[in-house]
């Protein structure tokens, strides 16, 4: 049984309800079946988290997803990584997504992701079984299923994520998104019959933000 959105932990401090949000109307969602999935992994979501997820996940009465671009903006180290988990387990063993890509500004923050989903993954029998291989390998980190999903950890380049076609694109540190590598990564989504980006990040000062665009590094 998982956390109702309303029930958050008498522990629990901060809101777990966002400041802004905008979700376009959906028939449906995965979000429940994702965060029963995640909690099977030892990975149990707050209540905002299980929002978020909720309501990325909705599905318009075709089944295609309400929103193709999924866009999260919170405080460092308030737990955007574990919404970022829950929903690559949920790409490889719920949506049976063929391919997921994982983009971080800084390569020690992709291979964090890595590990950290891996630890998830291997810790738990049900879905470790189901690996066909892993890929530790400097710059080619990555997870294949033994059904042909396969998740791949990168560092954002201006040709990195060419030549490939993704199902879902994730962009970790979206606040270091130059332009450049954001036109390499977002047609690897254009083959596919109903893909998903994610931006994830934390909010900046808004004066070097500009700064920053106006020498087109954003």
């Amino acid at each position: 049984m998982t956390t109702s959105l309303l029930d958050a932990p008498p522990d629990l401090h901060g809101s777990q309800t966002p400041r802004f949000q905008s979700v376009p109307a959906y028939e449906a969602t995965t979000g429940a079946e994702a965060i029963e999935l995640a909690a099977l992994a030892g990975l149990n979501l707050d209540p905002w988290q299980q929002l978020v997820l909720t309501e990325a996940l909705g599905e318009r009465a075709d089944g295609k997803w309400a929103a193709f671009e999924v866009g999260v903006v919170v405080p460092r180290q308030n737990g955007k990584g574990g919404i970022l988990e829950a929903r690559e387990l949920a790409g490889l063993f719920l949506l049976g997504e063929r391919f997921i890509v994982h983009s971080a500004h800084q390569f020690d923050t992709s291979l964090e992701a890595f590990m950290r989903l891996l630890h998830l993954i291997e810790g738990t029998p049900e879905l470790e079984k189901n690996v066909k291989k892993v890929s530790r390998s400097h710059g080619e980190e990555g997870i294949e299923l033994k059904t042909g999903q396969r998740i791949r950890f990168r560092t954002r380049t201006s040709n990195g994520g060419r030549g490939f076609t993704g199902d879902c694109l994730i962009l970790d540190e979206a606040m270091s998104l130059p332009v450049t590598a954001h036109g390499a990564l977002l047609p690897t989504l254009s083959a596919r019959p109903n893909p998903q980006v994610w931006y994830l990040g934390s909010s900046v000062d808004q004066l070097p933000m500009i700064l920053a665009g106006s020498k087109g590094s954003l």
